[in-house]
């Protein structure tokens, strides 16, 4: 770790000087460290978990806090700071976090020690200076290198030295020293030294065509120079040759200048060209433009990083001081203002687009607009396509940012088939083709993570669910006429019937596979049935036989869930419709049964919760269905239960609960069968 932190330093051209340098005196720890730091003008605190070495307690005068090393050298920069100002004198924290790489401890700490250094932690959090917190080593000499544009802010010329910049017009050196605490035994303290430079003479004026007519200057010298060397050669062709190879090199150097002026102007614009730039006019006006640009190619790996971890440490304060605009936008959220929320969360990714935190909240927020329901009860989509588009590219980018992170490949599943049940309801022909390719993604998610992690039920149910959403998506498109590939839908289904039976085995007191395997068998028999190719009649009934045992078994499982028992109607009800479409001898009887356990059922489901209007609804299907029986077969007394399905719809009328446009009508059609008023 030292040796990160040192390499990071000599990168911004800051020498490191090593704990190891200066032996701390126990006796005048405060005066010794407070002369080392006074000769500073910046100090660095890395804070990790060990307390580390401290001056001998019973030395230290009455009242004085117990502190590390490290500990006090934290705060006399603290002191120094307040007295000089943040001008003069600067604090960098970095806090490591319990999950970092540290070099493994020589030695254990004492319980007493640990809680030390626990309290200082907490302190460092709840220091209102910024502070960082690097991941890793590689995070932390990035954050470093970072700090070289705040580094050459921080120097202030001592009045003696700037008359000697002034009367030499170049620039003095000055050391510049930066105590870079490593607290544990992993850590010690660094002192580092920064031989920095201003401007070539205070006030130059160094814009585009200042620098142009510069490197112009320098490039001429140089074919001087060159041509005076090839007029010295006595051969006469060899002469001209070598006056014809210092213009091709002047006219190279020229064509080169004009961007070379342009990237350095921009630079010196800021007011902090750094040394590299600095020291490329020293030799631009000592060596040349040809040696300075041999300089720029050697210094531009260090130059490049450098600007990169300054750049990530300017998008890192900005986040940090979005969170309170964040934090405020989660809690508009979760009270219900949804559009004070929707306007932060823009504003907040209008500033930093990929911010993961900022993008992860909004992409929820919008996932959560409507959690329980993707269609209202006219079957129009209750999410606006719009809102459904942005949460999937959220979820997308967030995926891209974070590709091997597991949760965001889980949000991204969510997403896609959120998005794919939108379009899927949006009654919209375009959006509902593109429905299949975003469950299929789901799909693809669903069953890469359950393939790197087998023995995960988890994984395993989602696998589960997007094969269901898969299936189910061909089922919707088969109502709506659209194409789709039935048979692959068929393929998946088998892949999801094999796996929701090996989760039921694995799981025998969880619902969730059960009922998925239930849904799955109910849809594929539905398909089948309707599809009406050679066999599939047949196969069909297997599958609404196998819905309706493993519905009982769920509710046998699940005696009091209302939802079990809804199954079990909606079982008997589909098995019902088959064998009265069939029509082969006996289907009518064994109809009749199904539709009347169907009723008995919905009938206590209504009792259990007569102001559900699912309850109620399902409750005049069943009677709507024997009347139907009745009336085609003769099983059954036809007018009785059109009777009985007026008054259930009549009731639901009068008590306000909610009637579809179809409810509506069948009620009319029903007014004048019954003779109602």
């Amino acid at each position: 770790m030292r040796q990160i932190v040192k390499e990071a330093l000599l990168t911004i051209n800051c020498h490191p000087v090593e704990q190891t340098n200066f032996e701390p005196d126990a006796r005048t720890v405060a005066d010794m460290l407070r002369g080392k730091i006074g000769d500073c003008q910046a100090l660095i605190h890395i804070c990790g978990l060990r307390y580390g070495a401290e001056p001998d307690v019973a030395s230290l005068p009455p009242g004085t806090p117990r502190r590390s090393y490290t500990q006090w050298e934290y705060h006399i920069g603290r002191q120094l700071q307040e007295e000089r100002g943040d001008d003069h004198f600067r604090v960098y924290i970095f806090i490591c976090p319990e999950d970092f790489p540290y070099d493994e401890e020589p030695d254990s700490e004492s319980q007493e020690k640990r809680d030390l250094q626990l309290a200082h932690r907490s302190h460092l959090f709840d220091d209102p200076h910024l502070r960082e917190k690097p991941k890793d080593g590689d995070d932390l000499k990035l954050r470093i290198l970072a700090l070289q544009e705040q580094v050459f802010a921080l120097q202030h010329e001592q009045a003696e030295v700037k008359t000697e910049v002034l009367k030499n017009r170049y620039l003095g050196l000055k050391a510049f020293a930066v105590l870079l605490l490593l607290l544990g035994g992993i850590y010690g303290g660094i002192h580092f030294l920064y031989r920095g430079q201003k401007e070539l003479i205070d006030g130059q004026k160094l814009d585009t065509p200042a620098l142009r007519a510069r490197l112009t200057e320098s490039s001429e010298r140089t074919l001087q120079q060159e041509l005076a060397i090839a007029g010295q050669i006595p051969d006469s062709e060899d002469r001209d040759k070598g006056r014809e190879a210092a213009e091709i090199a002047h006219a190279a150097r020229i064509a080169r200048i004009d961007d070379l002026a342009s990237r350095l102007s921009e630079l010196f614009a800021t007011g902090r060209a750094s040394p590299i730039l600095v020291e490329m006019l020293r030799i631009v006006d000592a060596e040349g433009v040809d040696a300075a640009l041999a300089y720029e190619e050697r210094q531009r790996p260090a130059l490049l990083e450098s600007i990169k971890a300054a750049r990530l440490m300017d998008r890192e304060r900005t986040r940090v001081s979005l969170q309170p605009i964040l934090k405020a936008a989660q809690i508009q959220a979760t009270k219900g203002d949804s559009t004070a929320a929707r306007a932060s969360y823009q504003e907040i990714l209008a500033l930093e687009p990929d911010w993961p935190e900022a993008m992860k909240a909004f992409a929820k927020f919008l996932y959560d607009m409507e959690p329980h329901s993707i269609v209202d009860r006219n079957g129009k989509s209750s999410l606006d396509t719009s809102d459904v588009k942005t949460m999937y590219a959220l979820a997308n980018r967030l995926q891209i940012l974070s590709p091997d992170d597991e949760v965001a490949l889980r949000f991204l599943s969510d997403c896609s088939e959120r998005i794919g049940a939108v379009f899927l309801f949006s009654r919209n022909i375009e959006d509902a083709k593109n429905a299949p390719a975003h469950f299929q993604r789901c799909l693809d998610i669903d069953k890469k993570l359950f393939t790197a992690n087998p023995k995960s039920t988890e994984y395993a149910f989602d696998f589960a669910v997007s094969l269901n959403g898969y299936f189910d998506c061909f089922v919707c498109l088969l109502q709506y006429d659209l194409p789709g590939d039935i048979e692959q839908a068929f393929a998946y289904f088998q892949t999801d019937f094999e796996l929701s039976d090996k989760l039921i085995v694995a799981n025998p007191a969880s619902a969730h596979p059960l009922r998925n395997l239930y849904k799955s068998l109910g849809e594929r028999g539905t398909v089948l049935a309707r599809r009406g190719l050679r066999g599939d009649a047949e196969k069909a009934l297997t599958y609404y036989q196998s819905c309706l045992k493993l519905s009982e078994k769920f509710l046998t499982a699940s005696p009091d869930s209302a939802q079990a028992a809804r199954d079990v109607s909606i079982s008997l009800e589909n098995l019902g419709d088959f064998l009265t479409q069939r029509g082969q001898p006996g289907d009518a009887d064994a109809a009749l049964a199904h539709f009347e356990r169907s009723l008995e059922t919905s009938k206590k489901l209504l009792t259990a919760n007569p102001d559900s209007v699912e309850a109620a609804r399902d409750v005049w299907v069943s009677c709507w269905k024997l009347a139907n029986l009745a009336e085609s077969t003769g099983k059954g007394d036809a007018a009785s239960w059109w009777k009985r399905t007026y008054d259930i719809l009549l009731g639901m009328e009068e008590k306000g609960m909610f009637l579809s446009p179809e409810d509506k009508r069948l009620l009319e059609t029903l007014r004048g069968k019954v003779g109602g008023n």
